[in-house]
């Protein structure tokens, strides 16, 4: 029987663990004590009994997945797992402050972080340094990015560190796939896929709603009925918890030299710092007091005039990716966040990231994109997708809409 180990076992590990047990895999689960463990190990037995009340599960695929659930007491109960998956919170001496003793337990296992934005290959190499820097920690260290709720959503990013072995890359795949889960591989930068194609969604909707373009309301509802997102900006960023998207923009952008284009945006670090985390806590960009919710932030809206060749480029662009191209307000708000995407998407394959498919898998998977950016840039035109970046360059100021090579090529 094939065995794995979850450390950290909070909502991702919880799933993670739960996601194997169904898969067939006796499961191991580590945290900080056993109370919070084994606290863990009756969400998920509750989790499992509400499948099977709705028949997705039957009595005895129920109690298997149960059996297969086990709490550890500590690294040396880790030591026959074939992977151990590293899911505590989101810092780089944590994790491998966490990997080091369980490295030293288990000299044969994979070490997968779930990181959804850290570097692989630093973590590896602290790892590593933390055992007096000899070993193979690093050739046996990858990426596991689940994403939340880990039983729900398919996607996984497998993500190969500098020095990780491919074999036990392919292994890792493999693994996700046994376990009903679609892998994309990536090459280890900042945010991998998903977290860094998605950053211009966020960040060009906070820019034109401080910009007073249109209201947060306005914006999450043309995304939604001209693109087909199943959410807006500042909903989905309410969902997630503000704290955590801005956390990982903060991240993405100090890994990459803080671009301009990624710069984090000031009003999702002062709602952080006023305790407006989302609907976690019943107010963020919206009021959750009463349904439907109402927009929490208001910004003076400001009339502006777009310059002809900005305008010419945006009606374009809206003419080959909208099926009704609305006000050419609308236009230029869904025009300028989904280009923004694309070019970031166009980026990745600039830098040999991952493949188009891979991008599009992820961004369709991961976060429900209604088509993948790279898919989408290549039906709406290349050119079109560059004539509008460059027009858009040309009155931001900081260089941030400078056209990927791919499109341009």
């Amino acid at each position: 029987m094939p065995n794995a180990a979850v450390v950290g076992a909070g909502t991702m590990g919880a799933g993670i663990a739960q996601t194997a047990a169904q898969s067939g895999w006796d499961v191991v689960l580590l945290d900080v004590s056993t109370d919070v463990t084994q606290k863990a190990v009756e969400r998920i037995l509750a989790a499992l009994d509400r499948l099977a009340e709705k028949g997705k599960l039957s009595p005895a695929q129920r109690q298997a997945a149960g059996r297969r659930l086990r709490v550890a007491s500590g690294p040396a109960d880790l030591r026959d797992c074939e992977l151990v998956i590293e899911a505590v919170v989101e810092d780089l001496r944590i994790k491998a402050d966490t990997l080091a003793p369980i490295a030293a337990a288990g000299p044969r296992a994979i070490l997968a972080s779930n990181t959804s934005s850290l570097s692989i290959t630093r973590i590896a190499r602290e790892v590593q340094a933390r055992l007096g820097g000899s070993g193979d920690i690093p050739r046996r260290t990858v990426g596991m990015h689940f994403f939340n709720p880990v039983p729900l959503l398919p996607l996984v990013e497998v993500i190969s560190g500098a020095e990780s072995d491919p074999a036990v890359v392919q292994r890792v795949q493999q693994v996700a796939q046994e376990w009903g889960k679609t892998p994309v591989r990536a090459r280890d930068v900042p945010g991998f896929i998903v977290n860094r194609v998605a950053r211009g969604f966020y960040l060009e909707s906070l820019r034109m709603l401080d910009e007073g373009v249109a209201g947060l309301d306005e914006i999450d509802r043309t995304v939604r009925g001209l693109l087909g997102f199943r959410m807006g900006p500042f909903e989905l960023m309410d969902m997630i918890g503000i704290d955590v998207n801005f956390a990982v923009s903060c991240s993405v952008w100090e890994q990459l030299g803080r671009p301009a284009r990624l710069t984090p945006h000031a009003l999702q670090q002062q709602l952080v710092e006023q305790g407006r985390l989302g609907r976690k806590t019943r107010r963020g960009f919206y009021s959750y007091e009463s349904e439907p919710p109402l927009p929490a932030l208001t910004t003076p809206r400001r009339s502006f005039e777009l310059p002809p060749k900005l305008y010419e480029a945006v009606r374009r662009f809206s003419e080959a990716a909208l099926a009704e191209p609305g006000s050419i307000t609308e236009q230029y708000l869904v025009s300028r966040v989904l280009v923004t995407v694309m070019n970031e998407a166009a980026r990745l394959l600039d830098e040999g990231v991952a493949d188009g498919a891979d991008i599009d898998t992820a961004m369709k998977l991961g976060t429900n994109y209604p088509r993948g950016p790279i898919e989408w840039a290549e039906r709406i035109g290349r050119h079109t997708c560059a004539a509008l970046l460059r027009a858009m360059n040309e009155r931001s100021g900081d260089g941030r809409f400078e056209p990927a090579e791919w499109l341009v090529r």
